[in-house]
């Protein structure tokens, strides 16, 4: 990334040699972004994240459409959802998937012919849990009589499990170049060709009129480039983290009762969703902290609030422990030293707050 934000500081649009090289940097990083995802160059649209992407993706909704998702998602989702409710658009909702897993008869329930989107996590944020996107997708658009176009949020799975764009015959798929050890503040909106999009940002004819405004090209360069590492190291990040995962569980044994609330098998090697039953989440955070253990109660994005994630409320579990649930995140690049004390502090904090008064 050095060079494009030290060196070559023009301005892509720029007619002039260094403008040209800074665009060559730009569509080279477009090439190989596409094909990481099995996706067309002209279907890739830079983005500040995935928050805007998705956002980007909602503004094909128009008032008296209808859309079926699930407070599943990422709040940037469900918070669109709401604004688009306002506006007249009919959002409909799954009530229940049990560890964060969608039945495909159940989700075939929301649809009628007025449906034209569906909404769909292709893995969850807080259980890591994967969706069979193929296979809800052919429900939706059988309930809808083809009428469904599926907007995936892929950014817990891009870069971490396979990701075919053309195969998945989704109309828009968003990330975020973060989750896969890219920089922050860039992502993506893959757009079908043939989808029209009306755009968010006006202003200016970058990306074909998409989106406007100066491409960051440094943090387009870095997102390409770590995109392409995670794809190349895929199977052996998720071995190693499904490694670090069992062990991180065998340590917890000491502090049962414990409940895992995503799948046990087949989801994301790299996040946890445990629920602590007497353990008051909001404490057991600021302890862990305070021990070195950084942790939370939901996405990023929404852990500030304290409050439990509207996505409890689908999982089937008991009320109680809404107010009891931490989520963990694990990464290749720790080691069993790590896990292992991470895990004794983990214990040591649900013994002491289990064993506190009232």
């Amino acid at each position: 990334m050095r060079p494009y934000a030290t060196e070559t500081w023009a301005n892509p649009a720029s007619s002039h040699s260094p403008g040209r090289a800074a665009r060559r940097a730009l569509e080279d990083a477009r090439e190989s972004i596409a094909h990481s995802l099995k996706a067309w160059p002209n279907e890739v649209v830079f983005t500040s994240g995935a928050t805007e992407a998705n956002a980007m993706a909602m503004a094909a909704l128009q008032p008296g459409d209808a859309v079926v998702t699930s407070n599943l998602e990422h709040a940037s989702l469900r918070e669109a959802m709401r604004l688009l409710e306002a506006h007249h658009v009919q959002v409909r909702r799954l009530s229940r998937a049990p560890a964060g897993v969608i039945d495909p008869e159940e989700w075939k329930l929301l649809f009628d012919p007025t449906v034209t989107m569906q909404t769909i996590t292709m893995a969850g944020h807080e259980t890591g849990a994967i969706q069979n996107v193929a296979e809800l997708t052919r429900m939706g658009r059988l309930g809808s009589s083809g009428k469904a176009q599926v907007h995936l949020d892929a950014t817990q799975a891009i870069g971490k499990i396979p990701f075919d764009f053309h195969r998945l015959e989704a109309a828009s798929a968003a990330f975020s170049a973060h989750k896969f050890f890219g920089p922050k503040g860039i992502g993506a909106l893959l757009v079908r060709r043939g989808h029209h999009l009306p755009p968010l940002l006006v202003g200016g004819e970058q990306q074909q009129g998409r989106r406007a405004g100066t491409e960051p090209v440094a943090l387009v360069v870095g997102m390409s480039i770590a995109l392409q590492l995670a794809v190349e190291a895929m199977a052996a990040r998720q071995e190693r983290t499904s490694k670090l995962r069992a062990r991180f569980l065998t340590g917890l044994k000491s502090c049962a009762p414990w409940h895992l609330l995503g799948p046990m098998d087949g989801g994301l090697t790299h996040t946890l969703l445990v629920a602590f039953p007497s353990v008051r989440a909001d404490m057991a955070l600021m302890a862990l902290d305070l021990e070195g253990v950084a942790c939370s109660t939901g996405s990023a994005c929404s852990s500030g609030s304290m409050l439990p994630s509207p996505a409890l409320a689908l999982l089937d579990i008991p009320a109680e422990w809404h107010k009891s649930v931490i989520r963990f995140s694990l990464s290749p690049f720790q080691n069993e030293t790590m896990i292992d004390e991470a895990a004794k502090i983990v214990s040591r904090v649900v013994h002491r707050l289990r064993e506190a008064p009232p």
